[in-house]
């Protein structure tokens, strides 16, 4: 009977529990990817922030929070309407049109229909949404009034498309795709046949699919010599799976051979070593082509020794395939392992094979059958 993890149920899940834009790192843990794909880095000793925001002022845009975007898109429009209603109300106080004597109720006013500051907003505002106009409008009597217009006219396309551009980008940010795409908040390290393997599952929770899903890992962890922290490369093969569309949950796997950062480790490395391995997923979505890219991170305080992740076996519905996503969660003991690394599992796995308990042709074959080539 499979010994199956389950964790104890306080309250009921939410969809906060299942998604992974909300960061659920302790303070205590300090990470270079944050759970939900931040990254903690910042730079010091920096070129002035003026050099680098104004020749790249859409980007750095692009860049701020949404809340920022609104206000800055708010304060745009409303700015520009408030200074182009103060030159023309500045125009028109100087042709005398908001004088209420005789001398000047036949003498045509620059903008029709306008007696008062408050109108006069209401006319740029006309002018620049293009609205239309009314019984507010600008007559051939003042020539800066209709430049002012023209201005404005010209502005305003300019500066709906600029933001509506800004708008755009941000909707389309790789990250915003992310929240849709789930990878286990754990990490398993078990053993087949004497071979050590590393293994995270990740999940596509939206119906349109990701093209061409690319995943890659690197583990950052501190040098033996005591010379700082360096990143070493890790290679991470889809179990079972070599389509290019993300249909169902995919499990990744590390093998742990000499070229493997995790050679030396043993169980106690794994748990309580400083170390951050750091996974990323790259593919396109297939309705709107736009770029998805999803990451985290793992600390040893989430590295599951001996267990793997369980399948999550779709069954059919009628003409439809569902699929459980309380097996997400899920891991299951695997086959009972040493706490040895894994370079001592394979100096065992050798001594196996030179006593001719098993040859190397089965090895290869049951590697071949397990990983489904």
């Amino acid at each position: 009977m499979e010994d199956v993890e389950m964790k104890v149920r306080t309250r009921k899940k939410s969809v906060r529990d299942f998604f992974t834009v909300f960061d659920g790192s302790h303070p205590s843990e300090y990470r270079i990817v944050k759970k939900n794909g931040d990254t903690t880095i910042k730079t010091l000793n920096h070129p002035s922030s003026k050099k680098i925001f104004y020749p790249n002022v859409f980007l750095s845009i692009v860049q701020l929070d949404f809340v920022w975007i609104c206000a800055i898109f708010l304060s745009c429009f409303l700015l520009s309407w408030l200074v182009f209603a103060l030159f023309y109300f500045l125009v028109a106080e100087a042709h005398g049109d908001m004088l209420k004597d005789e001398l000047h109720v036949e003498m045509p006013p620059c903008v029709y229909d306008v007696s008062d500051f408050i109108e006069m907003f209401m006319f740029s505002m006309e002018t620049q949404t293009t609205i239309g106009y009314g019984t507010r409008y600008v007559t051939e009597e003042c020539p800066l009034a209709i430049t002012l217009v023209v201005i404005q006219s010209i502005l305003g396309s300019f500066l709906l498309s600029v933001l509506t551009g800004v708008v755009l980008f941000k909707f389309q940010e790789p990250k915003k795709r992310k929240h849709t795409v789930l990878i286990s908040k754990v990490a398993c390290v078990f053993e087949n046949d004497g071979n050590y393997y590393i293994e995270v599952q990740i999940l596509n929770m939206q119906r349109s699919q990701v093209i061409g899903p690319q995943v890659s890992a690197f583990c950052v962890m501190n040098l033996p010599d005591g010379s700082g922290k360096c990143r070493l490369d890790m290679e991470l093969d889809a179990c079972h799976v070599k389509s290019r569309l993300f249909f169902r949950p995919r499990i990744y796997r590390h093998r742990i051979d000499n070229k493997s950062p995790f050679w030396e480790f043993d169980r106690r490395d794994f748990e309580k070593g400083d170390y951050e391995i750091i996974v990323v997923m790259d593919g396109q979505d297939e309705i709107t082509d736009s770029y998805v890219q999803v990451r985290t991170s793992f600390l040893s305080s989430e590295i599951n020794w001996g267990r793997q992740f369980k399948q999550m076996t779709p069954t059919r519905v009628g003409n439809m395939f569902k699929l459980n996503f309380n097996d997400f969660t899920r891991t299951m003991r695997s086959r009972t392992m040493s706490d040895d690394s894994a370079s001592v599992a394979s100096r065992s796995r050798r001594t196996s094979l030179a006593s001719g308990s098993i040859t190397e042709e089965d090895m290869e074959s049951i590697e071949m059958s397990y990983f489904g080539t």
